[in-house]
């Protein structure tokens, strides 16, 4: 099975403290800046709040994605088409 196969198959999502988040199975990285990043898995979005975030490693060809800063939270969601995405940003900036 290829390297990228096996990344969308499944994910995982591994803490320490709330200094550093690693996670394995990561497709794509759709947003990031230093209060949020929100990455792509086979099960849909996944996003991690926090002050002073940043990406210090980033392997899409291996699916893998290093985290650090602040981290306040983490939520899943569902996949959102770009239709969709388009519609909650035109609401934002309203």
């Amino acid at each position: 099975m290829e390297t990228g196969m096996r990344a969308a198959a499944r994910h995982t999502l591994t803490m320490e403290g709330r200094e550093r988040a690693r996670l394995e199975g990561v497709a794509a990285v759709s947003c990031f800046n230093e209060q949020e990043v929100i990455l792509q898995t086979a099960e849909g979005e996944v996003a991690i709040f926090g002050s002073g975030l940043h990406i210090d490693q980033l392997n899409l060809e291996d699916g893998r994605l290093d985290v650090t800063g602040e981290i306040a939270g983490v939520e899943y969601s569902a996949p959102r088409t770009r239709k969709e995405r388009r519609r909650l940003f035109a609401r934002k900036g309203k």
